[in-house]
């Protein structure tokens, strides 16, 4: 008979747990609350992604991940994902049909199913892009200040 109480009581404290647990959920920001997706997107930048810690379930430090439209998803390993995306684009959280990734300093949302060489190709081909914008840009700052010199001479 006493096992019985045991295994009663085991389960009654296993509830209990789950349930302070889910009410020590941290807020979701106004950008985070889920929003419906208009038409699939391909990767964009996300400037309100990022981590943060709450320390409110038994003073335990977790990590969540928020974006945009993404409500506070936990992250297991953070360390580990800190690592990787430094050479690799590594999947974040999935919320609906939108993927965040996180890849060098930056995160990416997209709602298209790609996969990391894809998110790694295009962030590539975008820094290659403005890094043409600025070369671009400072050849017409120095040619316009020729003919300024020209022209004043």
């Amino acid at each position: 008979m006493s096992v019985v109480w045991v295994v009663v009581l085991l389960v009654v404290l296993v509830v209990v747990g789950v349930v302070v647990r889910r009410r020590s959920w941290p807020e979701t920001p106004a950008f985070a609350r889920p929003r419906p997706v208009t038409s699939p997107g391909g990767l964009a930048p996300d400037p309100n992604a990022g981590f943060f810690t709450h320390r409110r379930f038994l003073f335990r430090k977790r990590h969540f991940f928020v974006g945009t439209g993404c409500p506070p998803v936990p992250v297991a390993d953070f360390s580990s994902l800190d690592v990787l995306r430094r050479e690799q684009p590594v999947r974040i959280a999935r919320y609906g049909i939108r993927v965040w990734w996180w890849f060098g300093e930056d995160f990416y949302r997209e709602a298209v199913g790609l996969g990391a060489d894809d998110v790694r190709a295009w962030v590539r081909e975008r820094d290659r892009k403005r890094l043409a914008r600025q070369d671009r840009a400072r050849l017409l700052s120095a040619a316009e200040e020729s003919l300024r010199k020209r022209d004043s001479e």
